[in-house]
């Protein structure tokens, strides 16, 4: 486990793993297209959703069942998938530094590729369909981890007199 300051520490404890039980799709799509009509993205239709405008390309994160009702519109996509949605149930702040470096550390160690997204309150991860289990259990253990004692933390009673 990566040295951790006992301030990340903390919000580690506070982490809930939430795992969306829907599949996601990155779908990228030329930045020329028509303007996608709002209704795609109600609040009572829509858990999660990113779309991401850069000069070259658009890019959305979707469930895969509404890319499935909406790749009609465009002529040109193209779509990688299935994936997972983590995320971490902890209110952040700028102040939350090492966050997503320490989970990134725990998550490269055990050679699982994760694509971060984070909306500056919550943070999430995407992970393809096949690695969810794995990724969960080992967040689940650095997570618990966390709310060990640190080695090195326990004082030692040396009172002994030669």
């Amino acid at each position: 486990m990566p040295a951790i300051s006992a301030d990340l520490r903390k919000l580690l404890i506070r982490t809930n793993l939430v795992i969306f039980p829907e599949d996601f799709v990155v779908v990228y799509l030329p930045s020329n297209i028509k303007a996608i009509p709002g209704e795609w993205f109600r609040s009572a239709t829509t858990r999660f959703a990113v779309v991401i405008q850069e000069p070259k390309t658009i890019t959305m994160i979707i469930t895969r069942r509404k890319w499935m009702r909406m790749q009609n519109m465009f002529e040109k996509y193209e779509v990688n998938g299935p994936l997972k949605v983590i995320t971490f149930d902890v209110k952040l702040s700028f102040a939350a530094k090492g966050y997503m470096a320490a989970i990134g550390s725990v998550l490269t160690e055990a050679n699982i590729s994760a694509v971060p997204i984070s909306s500056l309150k919550r943070d999430h991860i995407l992970v393809s369909k096949a690695d969810l289990p794995r990724t969960v259990r080992v967040l689940r253990e650095f997570l618990s981890s966390c709310k060990k004692k640190p080695s090195g933390s326990s004082k030692k009673n040396d009172s002994h007199s030669p």
